[in-house]
């Protein structure tokens, strides 16, 4: 009877024996799968903290305007061409505003609000920066500023450069962004929204510095970049000298807000378009 009760003791501890070792192989196998999750997660964040590929796209879209224009290197806003800068975001606002809900003059042409310029000089320059309307002239183009409207009547006709804007780095500090961006000039000419289809490579490189101003980062410098192309000099030749018509642009622009905005009908979005281009 004794041996009989010892063996069934062993075939107990046995039994549990077995069932720690089964506890244990499924604790090691969940162990292997967190680890492998963990580094997994680590690498994915990773990843995306060192991904700045959207901010690149960001800065290209607010810099296109500027670019567009081929700006002189400026040490501050103080000392840069305050007209350039004007300029700068007359054409942000035709970009980023709705502009088939504005104004227009007898003979159609549009009256771009100086309240919205100010507004999107405020989102390149920062709040502290304030803009001077006034008529003036650039490009070839008259800008003329209606006292009585409060607005700029856009030209109709009109020609500028065709550079577009490639951001290839971006070098943060506490105090600001160092944004070395390329000068592209596009084969099939300019697009407002900084993209094109055929981007060649950069013809030259500035860089575009940015200066904390509260919870944002600001246009304040722009400077030669070290990072230099193979063939700057006769790409940047050709570039200003094929300068697209920038009428095509604005009625490009027009299309797409009236096609885009649920209250303007289709008839009214084609005269509207029709009238920026002067047609």
């Amino acid at each position: 009877m004794a041996y009989k009760r010892l063996s069934k003791e062993e075939k107990e501890r046995q039994h549990r024996r077995h069932r720690r070792q089964l506890l244990g192989g499924v604790l090691c196998v969940l162990i292997l799968l967190g680890v492998v999750s963990v580094i997994s997660a680590g690498v994915r964040l990773g990843g995306k903290l060192f991904d700045d590929t959207k901010e690149k796209q960001q800065y290209e879209k607010l810099l296109a305007p500027v670019v567009m224009l081929d700006p002189v290197p400026f040490d501050s806003l103080e000392t840069a061409d305050q007209n350039m800068l004007l300029q700068a975001a007359i054409w942000e606002t035709i970009y980023t505003e709705d502009i088939s809900q504005y104004e227009r003059d007898d003979a159609g042409a549009l009256i771009l609000p100086a309240v919205d310029i100010d507004k999107n000089a405020a989102r390149l320059f920062g709040p502290s920066y304030a803009l001077e309307h006034h008529t003036f002239d650039a490009n070839g183009m008259q800008f003329v500023y209606d006292e009585e409207k409060s607005g700029y009547i856009i030209p109709i006709t009109g020609t500028t450069s065709a550079y577009t804007p490639k951001v290839v780095k971006i070098k943060k500090s506490v105090k600001e962004k160092r944004v070395t961006v390329g000068y592209v000039a596009p084969a099939t000419g300019f697009s407002l929204d900084g993209n094109n289809t055929e981007q060649g490579e950069p013809s030259f490189y500035y860089d575009y510095i940015f200066t904390r101003q509260g919870d944002g980062y600001y246009l304040a410098a722009i400077t030669t970049s070290d990072m230099k192309s193979a063939d700057s000099s006769s790409a940047s030749s050709s570039a200003v000298s094929s300068a697209p018509d920038m009428t095509a642009e604005l009625q490009q622009q027009a299309d797409s807000m009236a096609a885009a905005s649920s209250d303007v009908d289709s008839t009214s979005a084609s005269t509207g378009s029709s009238a920026v281009s002067g047609s």
